[in-house]
Formats: C-alpha cells, structure tokens, sequence
C-alpha cells in the first residue's frame, strides 16, 4: 500500500481529486500507474522508514537535555538546533566549574579567561 500526495487531478475511488490531497492506502498497481502519469509523489510512510523511530526517540533524547540544560524553546527547535545549544550550554557549565576550580586554587583573574587558558593554569597549579 502507498501514500501519494497528488500534483494533478486524478479520478481516484469513482471521485474527481485535486492537487494538494493525499491519497492513503494506495494499492501498489494503482499508485505506480499515478506516479508514472507525473501527478503524484510517493510519501514515505513509517514502514518504509523504520529509522524514523530512532531518530524521533533521540530528538526527544536532546530535548530532555536541552531542557535540563536550560536551552530556550527546547522543544521546538530541530536536531541540529538542539546540539548547538547543548553544546554551549555544557560549555558554560565547563567554564563556570574551572573558574570555582581556579578561584579555589588562587589564580588570578580566574573569571576573566577563557576555558583553554583555565584548563592549563588549573593544571600548572596542581603540579606544584
């Protein structure tokens, strides 16, 4: 069975149907023949595309991150939308541990420099 989302006028089921309707449960002879006439597109539906699966739990994976993380509109944006700001998010938790971390330590200007700088002083303090 297919899913065909029509770009001409087809008589389907004894109806006249229009641009813009989608045809379900298509018999695959009928569909073929739709799609050969070039007035309609095939719709990828959930069977044929078993990673949707996988790829909807892991956006939801991010979004529960995100949120956590205090990522703003967490549950709207896309993939790519969502790993940028978990990753800022993380690395300004990161930056904000190696300032406490420094403070302890002594170093001055521990909130005025950046985490590579902080990383390394961090680390040339904890050698002495």
């Amino acid at each position: 069975m297919l899913e065909i989302r029509l770009t001409g006028v087809v008589k389907y089921g004894g109806k006249w149907r229009e641009p813009g309707n989608v045809l379900h449960k298509v018999d695959e002879e009928i569909g073929k023949d739709i799609l050969a006439a070039g007035v309609g597109n095939k719709i990828e539906t959930q069977e044929e595309n078993p990673d949707s699966d996988h790829s909807s739990a892991e956006l939801q994976t991010l979004r529960e991150r995100a949120k956590e993380l205090g990522v703003q509109n967490a549950g709207r944006l896309g993939e790519a939308k969502l790993k940028e700001g978990i990753a800022e998010k993380e690395a300004e938790l990161k930056l904000k541990e190696l300032q406490e971390k420094a403070f302890e330590l002594g170093i001055a200007d521990a909130y005025e420099k950046d985490a590579a700088t902080l990383a390394k002083e961090i680390e040339a303090a904890e050698q002495k």
